[in-house]
């Protein structure tokens, strides 16, 4: 599943936080099967938004051929109770979607295009009871109605599926290192399941003869009459995919917009069909005119259908700001943001005129954002995607649109197109228009920053639309957040106070899956993580000073007891971390358990501070030293623990070989730079033995590891350095320049290196650029701003650092007395340490120097470990 399409699910479930999926409040539209005592003999067991039916005291064979069903909404019920009767008289286990909700979020347009359809799926003990079923099933679905299951063979007329694949969770590592769902091959190793979108059999598996003739009808699918080629796959969904192709004898370049029968369902329930065939009508209606794409028909391939239309020459609106943005792009100064602003406007008067031109045959878009929108090479704009074209006065079918860039449900034809057009002309100067989806006001916010910051005059843009009145009405808490960071410095007492309400009103001890709210992330590791879960959290309340409940201490050791010994993690995501957390909580001796219980599973294959051996390593010396007293920090004078420091001493030789271009066992150079996943990882490792045992071959070795990493680093046309990854550049701690930076920071305390000190300036300039797209401390303003702190000559509230903390205006939201925090992707809100309210928190108390805690935060470079007060670094690393 891609990170957009995971970020969409887990934001099915609560408006204000990301939430598993589970949660779901679709009690209203529960099937009868999912509310009903199960049968004698039977159990019934829930995960997400599944409800299984299992046989008492028969366990799930491991893997064999599974049965998935899918459906259409109106047919799901008499579908679930017939295949219900089929599985029960055969004693076959079973789950179903649990509602009719469930149905159709999971075939919403942008979930993941390998689950669609699937409603049920049937898990027979053997191949003779499996082809049993398989038999009655097929007669008993056979005309129903069901999305096609791209991953699986289908059967006969009925929406029947079958593949090969595993029916317990079986873990394994696949050729790029990553831990997924195994098969377990017959000589006993576990190998990958492959869940694509393409059926295959494993070529172990031998396919029954009953399947052979579907097979075959498979393999004959198609439409040689077809007169275009694929060259190039440019989008895939759950409704279809979206391809670029030629005439094979005209040689016409054209795009060719794929539908689903029955996939990818809307908030009305239409489908990617009926979606595709309103837009045809829509183009046809609005043919001749040069903001519209022309329409050459539409097709039918097998039971795709395809809508054929004119390749637009150019880039989307979103490409061009992206490429063009001067808050990202130049120095800034008045006379680059007055050529962008010239640039917005013409971009604007087109699409104005584009709407008009539109409205004037009768239609509104309804699905206007800056992807939407094509710039050909002249500058013209051509509007695409027309699904949600309709009448003016079209009262039933919803208008579409970009987060936050939506009006609001009821808005008519015109005046709804009139609200995009403005949120579009917002984003072009703000791209951060999620953060109008939290909350109307924000749009406000945003707007008047830009007004200013760009010098445009009131009248400036298209009209504020009249949707926003009752916006306007409630811009006192914008004021509030504003009135906190202007001035002299922000008021870092009370941004303290309401970060910290804010994490203590989210807080869920009576949930097992979760403490805090954070990153959807954090429900594949039991939310314990320091990166996501709650071990991060209470690291950050732990460190500025902050109350930690013993109820949530206790929370996070009894929840980091049921992660899997299997999978531990690292020092960010698994069981090292918290290990790490719950000793400087004055858990000591649980914490060091968990260590242990960590270390007993084969090593990681990643060599990075975040999830491999270096943070291993890191975590085994904050362990090595007895706690201080009340968890203080160690007392590096007292008698360290041999065995965690020779575990330490070993990994760093191991991560040093690899830096020099040996070949280790089973370990893999990070492919990009940065703290947590690159190479300046295992320099601070070294940096931290050197400090403890004064051998100069640990700071050779940091030496070479962050001459690795300035490899990787590249100075922009603007003067900032980023990692180069691809086309891609980066400042971030996790991934990026900033983390490199601290860790040279501490190197260069111990040592000259003229090619590393170059790179500072560079990268603290970058830390101070004016936009940045999310808050949080791994990725995004909270770190990049406190980099430039810990980075400044001159002290950590320099002027430009303090202008960068007063744009957390853009992001934090108030909520009575709480300030809340977007996370990742600004779809939900988050209190982790990695992109939430916790890690902003730890980096505010870094800048204060701990005004309005308890402690300190003293210090420019050490390396922790060793006694003193913390730095930036030390910080961030648990030190």
């Amino acid at each position: 599943m891609s990170g957009i399409q995971q970020t969409q699910l887990y934001c099915l479930a609560d408006p204000t936080y990301y939430e598993t999926p589970a949660r779901l409040p679709d009690e209203k539209t529960r099937y009868p099967l999912d509310a009903a005592p199960p049968p004698e003999g039977w159990r019934r067991v829930r995960g997400g938004l599944w409800t299984s039916l299992l046989p008492e005291g028969r366990e799930l064979a491991e893997q064999g051929w599974k049965i998935h069903v899918s459906t259409v909404p109106e047919e799901a019920e008499a579908t679930l109770r017939d295949t219900a009767r089929i599985c029960l008289a055969h004693g076959v286990p079973f789950k179903f979607l649990r509602s009719e909700q469930a149905l159709l979020l999971m075939s919403d347009k942008y979930m993941a295009r390998s689950g669609a359809g699937k409603f049920l799926t049937l898990y027979p003990p053997d191949e003779t009871v499996f082809l049993r079923v398989l038999d009655e099933l097929t007669h008993a679905l056979a005309g129903r109605r069901g999305p096609y299951i791209l991953s699986d063979l289908r059967i006969g007329d009925a929406p029947v599926y079958v593949r090969y694949g595993a029916f317990v969770a079986r873990w394994c590592l696949d050729a790029d290192g990553e831990r997924v769902h195994a098969l377990r091959h017959p000589s006993g190793d576990l190998v990958p399941d492959e869940r694509g979108v393409v059926f295959r059999v494993p070529p172990w598996v031998t396919v029954p003869e009953m399947l052979r003739p579907h097979l075959a009808a498979r393999a004959a699918t198609g439409d040689t009459t077809f007169p275009y080629t694929v060259t190039e796959s440019l989008q895939f969904s759950n409704a279809g995919g979206i391809y670029l192709a030629r005439h094979r004898e005209t040689g016409r370049r054209v795009v060719l917009r794929e539908a689903r029968p029955h996939c990818g369902l809307d908030a009305v329930g239409h489908d990617a069909v009926t979606r595709l065939h309103r837009e045809h009508r829509a183009l046809t209606t609005l043919a001749g005119l040069d903001c519209v794409p022309e329409v050459y028909g539409v097709r039918s391939v097998w039971e795709h259908h395809f809508l054929i239309e004119e390749h637009i020459e150019g880039a989307t609106l979103l490409e061009e700001i992206v490429a063009r943005f001067a808050l990202l792009h130049g120095s800034g100064t008045d006379a680059e943001l007055a050529t962008y602003t010239a640039w917005v406007d013409s971009v604007t008067e087109r699409l104005t005129q584009a709407l008009a031109a539109i409205h004037a045959r009768g239609l509104r878009f309804g699905d206007l954002h800056p992807s939407n929108v094509i710039i050909r090479p002249d500058g013209r704009v051509v509007l695409i995607d027309f699904e949600y074209a309709t009448a003016l006065d079209d009262q039933d079918t919803p208008v579409a649109g970009a987060p936050g860039l939506q009006a609001p449900t009821g808005t008519p034809g015109a005046e709804a197109d009139a609200y995009a057009l403005w949120a579009t002309w917002l984003s072009m100067l703000m791209p951060l228009m999620e953060m109008a989806g939290h909350d109307r006001a924000k749009a406000l916010t945003l707007e008047r920053w830009a007004r200013r910051r760009y010098g445009l005059a009131s009248d400036a843009g298209p009209l504020r639309p009249p949707a926003l009145r009752a916006a306007e009405s409630r811009f006192g808490g914008e004021s509030e957040i504003a009135e906190l960071l202007d001035g002299p410095a922000p008021d870092w007492a009370e941004l303290r106070a309401r970060l910290l309400a804010g994490i203590h009103a989210g807080a869920t001890p009576e949930r097992t899956d979760r403490l805090f709210p954070g990153d959807p992330a954090a429900f594949a590791t039991g939310g314990i993580d320091v990166a996501h879960g709650a071990a991060g959290v209470l690291y950050a309340l732990h460190r500025v000073g902050a109350p930690v409940e013993p109820a949530w201490t206790d929370w996070l050791a009894d929840a980091a007891r049921r992660r899997d010994p299997a999978a531990p993690g690292g020092l960010y995501d698994g069981l090292p971390g918290t290990a790490v957390v719950l000793s400087l909580l004055g858990r000591r001796e649980e914490g060091r358990e968990l260590f242990e219980r960590a270390t007993a599973a084969p090593p990681s294959a990643s060599a990075d501070l975040r999830s491999g051996r270096a943070g291993i390593a890191l975590a085994a010396l904050r362990l090595a030293w007895p706690a201080g007293e009340g968890g203080a920090a160690p007392d590096p004078d007292a008698k360290a623990d041999q065995g965690l420091v020779d575990l330490a001493v070993r990994t760093a030789d191991d991560l040093d070989r690899l830096v020099r271009g040996e070949s280790v066992p089973g370990l893999a150079a990070p492919a990009s730079a940065g703290l947590l996943l690159g190479l300046s990882g295992a320099a601070l490792l070294h940096l931290e033995l050197h400090a403890l045992t004064g051998e100069d071959r640990f700071l050779r070795a940091a030496g070479r590891a962050l001459e690795r990493e300035a490899g990787h680093c590249v100075t922009m046309p603007g003067g900032t350095v980023q990692v180069k990854d691809g086309r891609r550049h980066f400042l971030y701690l996790d991934q990026g320049s900033g983390g490199v930076a601290l860790v040279a920071q501490a190197y260069l305390a111990r040592r000259p290196a003229p090619a590393l000190s170059a790179l500072l300036p560079g990268v603290r300039q970058g830390c101070v650029l004016e936009f940045v797209r999310e808050p949080g401390l791994f990725t995004g303003r909270a770190g990049l701003m406190a980099t430039a702190g810990q980075l400044s000559p001159r002290g950590r509230t320099e002027p430009d650092v303090l202008a960068s903390a007063r744009n957390l205006s853009w992001h934090l939201i108030a909520q009575k007395d709480r300030l809340l925090v977007p996370g990742s992707r600004l779809r939900r809100c988050s209190a982790d340490l990695a992109t939430g309210a916790a890690g902003l928190l730890l980096a505010l108390h870094f800048l204060s120097g701990g005004t309005g805690g308890t402690g300190g935060t003293g210090g420019t470079g050490g390396t922790g470990g060793t006694g003193g007060t913390p730095g930036l670094l030390e910080l961030l690393t648990l030190g």
